[in-house]
């Protein structure tokens, strides 16, 4: 079965990955302004203990934790190494959501304003930690994640550069392009009359009704040695004949057609 084999590639940290998406600038903005919060809480709690109480070192070891793990998150984002880094983020997030919710216990009872700003600090980091492990673990094809990722401008998946093999479930269906066994029931004057189909020989016989409409949630880059596959960019809507695989067999507007991976396509 043929892959496509996309080169991957490094890629620096761009601002407009995250200032072109609300989901995160929004999100991240919040964690930083709740860490703010729950840091400048601490401190004024500490001077006004003073010796007759500690604050609670377990909110300190929280705070610092969250710290990295926000800088964790916006480096991510702004890298767009999201797909790369998924499941180590969810892990993290929640280990995070722990500590924080963890430190609002023991700071939430006590009558002291600068505890209770702590404790609100945290409150809310744990909001935003919820909502981070429920979009980084969804995947991008999932309606909710989709619909986020609709409203940013600059994001690009890192999907592009993952290799489309059936282990990551971007097995490409077999088509007329694939080559064909030989029949060993035919002798050999009929096998040397048979015409064969190379690969690269003719094309996917494209259906004649489209009965979906898929907007695409990425760009993609059609592999250039599979004249099957087609290009299309973020946003564009496609005409889709059969939505059961995991490519679909699409057309553009202006009459191309071809086939396209399923998970870069949300159906309207």
């Amino acid at each position: 079965m043929e892959t496509s084999r996309v080169q991957y590639g490094r890629k620096g940290m761009n601002m407009a990955n995250i200032v072109g998406d609300p989901f995160a600038l929004a999100t991240i903005s919040i964690s930083v302004l709740a860490w703010l919060v729950s840091f400048i809480g601490g401190v004024i709690a500490q001077i006004q203990v003073g010796g007759t109480r500690s604050f609670p070192p377990f909110a300190w070891w929280s705070t610092v934790y969250i710290f990295f793990l926000i800088i964790g998150i916006f480096v991510t984002v702004a890298s767009d190494t999201i797909q790369t880094y998924h499941v180590a983020v969810v892990g993290y997030l929640a280990a995070g959501l722990i500590l924080s919710s963890s430190s609002v216990n023991f700071l939430i009872f006590v009558n002291l304003g600068s505890f209770q700003a702590t404790a609100a600090g945290f409150i809310l980091l744990s909001m935003v930690q919820i909502v981070w492990i429920f979009y980084f673990g969804s995947a991008p094809s999932a309606v909710p994640r989709a619909y986020l990722d609709s409203f940013a401008l600059t994001k690009e998946s890192t999907m592009n550069r993952q290799p489309m093999n059936g282990y990551g479930g971007m097995a490409r269906p077999e088509t007329s392009t694939s080559v064909q066994p030989p029949d060993v029931h035919l002798g050999p004057a009929q096998c040397a009359t048979k015409p064969t189909v190379g690969a690269n020989d003719t094309e996917v016989v494209p259906p004649t009704e489209y009965p979906y409409r898929a907007k695409a949630i990425y760009s993609y880059e059609a592999n250039p040695d599979d004249a099957n596959e087609i290009s299309f960019s973020k946003h564009e809507i496609l005409e889709v004949s059969d939505v059961s695989g995991r490519w679909w067999q699409a057309r553009k507007e202006n009459g191309e057609t071809g086939i396209a991976p399923s998970n870069y396509l949300i159906l309207l």
